[in-house]
């Protein structure tokens, strides 16, 4: 073919038409693909299962450790039972150990009283009057810690003179690891004083009711009786924290 003058000719190259090797390249792509998603499947596969094992392994020692933990749990609630258990018996020993002492402190308190009667009668000579602390009882309440308190003054002697003084009530125990004493008038709406005023001709009864700090141990009562009138006297006696049900 002649050239034409003025136009731009490209070249062109010719090449055998062989349609079937196109469809062999497609086939072989195919495969390629296939065996890519085959190696895949079987990879993910194996993967899976390894991370399965895993798992169920995980699983396992977690069931072991709650078995031991529950373990632990039972004995614990069983130490428990048994601590709550001799708290019990120890309460109810406790108990019986103070009505024991609280009836032996009832007898020897008529007892003392029986001698001192006798002992004026057959020695007319004793001329010991004045101001003596008598009977001093705890009730316990239906409140914790909460407790109803009754102290007996009384004239020792056979007049009929009028005695005046004062009596101070200091409650002795322990909070945490330190000896603590307490006035009455502190843990008693009853008593607006320290110094509770004491009048009377026979006896006389301070009454009211008191609530112990929290955290408090009582282990005593301490009373103090100061007389002025008919003669000047003082008396202190301490006193067991017993209560009375």
């Amino acid at each position: 073919m002649a050239a034409v003058k003025g136009c731009k000719q490209e070249k062109m190259i010719v090449v055998p038409y062989r349609p079937g090797r196109q469809f062999a390249l497609r086939g072989l792509v195919l495969c390629c693909l296939l065996i890519t998603g085959l190696a895949a499947f079987w990879v993910g596969r194996d993967l899976g299962l390894n991370e399965n094992g895993d798992a169920r392994a995980e699983r396992d020692i977690l069931s072991e450790q709650m078995a031991i933990i529950n373990a632990e749990n039972q004995n614990l609630r069983d130490q428990f039972l048994n601590l709550q258990q001799s708290s019990l018996l120890d309460k109810q020993a406790l108990d019986d150990v103070q009505q024991t002492i609280l009836g032996l402190r009832d007898k020897i308190s008529q007892l003392e009283e029986d001698v001192f009667f006798y002992k004026q009668i057959t020695s007319p000579e004793n001329t010991e009057t004045g101001l003596v602390i008598g009977q001093v009882d705890l009730f316990a309440t239906e409140q914790k810690d909460v407790y109803r308190y009754k102290f007996e003054l009384r004239q020792l002697g056979s007049n009929d003179n009028l005695v005046s003084g004062h009596l101070n009530v200091n409650i002795l125990g322990k909070q945490g690891d330190q000896e603590v004493s307490i006035p009455l008038r502190s843990v008693s709406d009853s008593e607006q004083e320290l110094d509770i005023r004491l009048q009377f001709r026979y006896f006389q009864n301070i009454e009211g009711t008191l609530v112990l700090p929290e955290n408090f141990l009582p282990e005593k009562i301490q009373l103090l009786a100061v007389g002025n009138e008919p003669e000047a006297k003082t008396v202190q006696k301490t006193f067991g924290w017993l209560v009375r049900s």
